[in-house]
């Protein structure tokens, strides 16, 4: 019946529509109902502010709620007053060491407090992060360091100590500490745009070398607002870090709750990893949303 009437159409001297190639010539045909309602399943843009980057999102809840928790490691809450405070005097620190925007700041920490305050204060001072796990092996780091041009790497004496040889400006968090306690914690001027790096991060190399991707505040605001909708995140939320810091999957694991208020909380490496302990302990912090590898998440269930 739908090919008699399509028949019907193409009376008259227009051309008979045809099948494409490689379909058979009695193929049913997709209507013009069908093919709205296609358009209309596949228009699924939705606009984001553009106008900001993460850094001045994290500073607006600074401002709002200073005494809220950021991030809760162990039995030690930091707020989101400490959280910026420290952003900005590290931010502070690497501008005067001539870090802008385009640049790559390398920040090699183990999940912590001080992981998010060197991520954090890389993007204040109008740079784009890049990621490094201190538990990669030795020429991994060194490839991806020689590989970034990355002109500072943020990092901690234990993890410096554990390097290869590399041509970086270092900053340790725990050896600068008076330098840095001596800057300022106001928030510094608004340096990166939408338009510009906010991260360099690299693929596992299990295909050959690992790739570095680069990726733009518009794509990480697109990200972090799709997931607020997404998942209905509220500053109420209790969120995990689980992810290696080198895995993509911190980047959405951090900004998406810091931005908007919520609390983000880091289990000790023991716990994220055995199963029977994390369910425990997401059930003991009462954690509203977490995400798990396939793998973990069967054994937590």
């Amino acid at each position: 019946m739908e090919n008699a009437q399509l028949d019907q159409q193409h009376a008259g001297g227009r051309p008979e529509a045809r099948a494409p190639e490689g379909l058979p010539a009695d193929a049913p045909r997709i209507s013009d109902a069908e093919r709205r309602r296609l358009a209309e399943w596949n228009t699924t843009w939705q606009g984001f502010p553009q106008d900001v980057c993460v850094p001045q999102l994290v500073a607006n809840q600074a401002a709002m709620t200073p005494d809220a928790v950021a991030l809760v490691i162990g039995s030690n809450e930091i707020t989101y007053r400490e959280l910026n405070r420290r952003a900005n005097q590290l931010a502070y620190h690497l501008q005067s060491l001539g870090v802008g925007p385009d640049m790559f700041v390398a920040v090699c920490l183990e999940r912590s407090e001080d992981m998010v305050v060197g991520l954090l204060g890389a993007l204040k001072a109008g740079a784009a992060f890049v990621p490094l796990d201190p538990a990669y092996p030795p020429m991994r780091l060194a490839f991806m360091l020689e590989d970034s041009h990355a002109s500072v790497l943020i990092t901690r004496q234990a993890e410096a100590m554990r390097l290869p040889p590399h041509s970086a400006y270092t900053v340790c968090l725990d050896r600068d500490a008076a330098l840095l306690a001596r800057r300022s914690v106001a928030d510094p001027a608004p340096v990166a745009t939408a338009a510009q790096l906010a991260y360099l991060i690299y693929t596992s190399g299990s295909t050959g070398r690992p790739k570095g991707v680069q990726i733009g505040h518009e794509s990480l605001l697109n990200l972090i607002f799709w997931h607020q909708r997404a998942f209905a995140i509220s500053p109420s939320d209790r969120a995990t870090q689980l992810a290696g810091p080198g895995f993509d999957a911190a980047v959405w694991e951090l900004w998406p709750y810091l931005t908007i208020g919520a609390s983000v909380y880091l289990p000790d490496e023991e716990t994220r990893i055995v199963p029977v302990r994390l369910r425990d302990w997401l059930v003991e912090r009462q954690i509203t949303i977490t995400f798990l590898p396939t793998a973990l998440a069967e054994g937590v269930l």
